[in-house]
């Protein structure tokens, strides 16, 4: 009788066991998803905040343009924006209405490096590198210009300068944000000579045979 208590004690003793091993497995798991909630939680704060800061140092910068004079676009002010973001193609048609209508109010500003800018630019660009804007930004880009568009090789770059331009009071900027390599319109450099060249030759060597 003795014999079969202490078995079933043992079986009692087993099952509490599994038991809380199973109910420590459980509470673990139930914390560790208590730690990934409050770290995902941490993580959204953080974004919220981030973006919080971020609009209303937009809001402040739209207002001290207005207080000084300067118009900003319902577009802007509606999507808490400092510049807005166009397309190659759109950006093509609004420079050659802009040009033909106010050319005087318009800028194209290239930021890429001089050698690119040699090989390949939009006509009429003016070259001031990313890395040189906070140099020769408010000596070569007037306040008072209507639109400045800028572009860059793959819209990077030119990104980085329209933020860096509207912290610094621009709001009149249009960033192209696929670059010069989906420019649709005119472009002049010496990547287009060599093409030129090959191509009058071909046609030469062409008439010569015949």
């Amino acid at each position: 009788m003795m014999g079969e208590w202490i078995g079933l004690g043992g079986l009692v003793g087993s099952g509490l066991a599994v038991w809380a091993l199973l109910w420590i497995r459980k509470l673990t798991k139930d914390l560790q998803g208590i730690k990934r909630n409050e770290y995902y939680a941490s993580q959204k704060l953080d974004r919220f905040s981030s973006q919080l800061v971020e609009a209303l140092e937009s809001l402040r910068l739209q207002l001290a343009a207005v207080a000084s004079g300067r118009p900003v676009s319902n577009e802007l002010i509606r999507q808490g924006r400092l510049y807005h973001d166009v397309s190659a193609e759109e950006a093509a048609r609004m420079i050659a209405h802009e040009q033909a209508t106010k050319p005087d109010q318009i800028m194209i500003v290239d930021v890429r490096t001089a050698k690119e800018y040699a090989m390949r630019h939009v006509p009429g660009a003016a070259l001031i590198p990313v890395e040189e804007l906070d140099k020769r930004c408010w000596s070569e880009i007037p306040l008072t210009i209507e639109k400045v568009f800028v572009y860059c090789q793959a819209g990077d770059r030119s990104r980085l300068a329209c933020d860096y331009l509207s912290r610094q009071g621009y709001m009149n900027l249009y960033n192209i944000r696929d670059g010069l390599n989906r420019w649709p319109g005119e472009t002049i450099g010496q990547a287009a000579m060599p093409l030129i060249s090959i191509e009058s030759k071909s046609r030469r060597q062409s008439d010569d045979g015949s």
